[in-house]
């Protein structure tokens, strides 16, 4: 199973392809978020690789090892960073399946993904990398996000705003 190191990497990739995605010109707001969550699903398994030396395989799993209120959970983490974490995978779901967890008539409504969305995935993300910094003390290149929802958010991961043109 990969270990801190290696989950560190993929997280850095993804980000790397996140920003490739987003520079394309094309939206493929679902496809963003979905990115986002999976490099969040990889800085919280460095995290539990690095604490309790365990590997999960599925996103419950990943969710309960992480949960502050479990007293037994050698990785859990602060209540800002898992339910940041739970906001991402909320929104990833709704990017993947067009559905709302807190919709009742679901099978009538497809639930799309748009650049608010996005922004509400980044800004969790940014939580989630803030605290793998602040844990670790690993280091992220920011990278430059074109999204209208994120124009004044500051952030040490992510530049946003308009991209400049050479």
């Amino acid at each position: 199973m990969a270990d801190f190191p290696e989950h560190i990497k993929q997280a850095k990739n993804n980000l790397d392809f996140l920003s490739q995605v987003n520079d394309s010109g094309k939206k493929f707001w679902d496809w963003q978020v979905t990115i986002s969550f999976y490099v969040a699903v990889h800085l919280v398994n460095a995290h539990i690789a690095s604490k309790a030396n365990m590997h999960y395989r599925s996103h419950n799993d990943v969710k309960n090892a992480l949960n502050p209120e479990r007293q037994v959970s050698l990785s859990k983490v602060d209540e800002e960073t898992y339910k940041a974490f739970i906001k991402l995978q909320q929104l990833a779901r709704r990017a993947r399946y067009l559905c709302h967890d807190k919709a009742a008539n679901q099978d009538e409504i497809a639930f799309f993904t748009y650049d608010k969305h996005f922004a509400k995935a980044i800004k969790n993300l940014d939580k989630i990398m803030s605290f793998i910094h602040k844990e670790y003390s690993e280091e992220f290149e920011p990278i430059q996000i074109d999204c209208i929802e994120l124009v004044n958010y500051s952030s040490q991961y992510f530049k946003t705003g308009k991209k400049k043109i050479a």
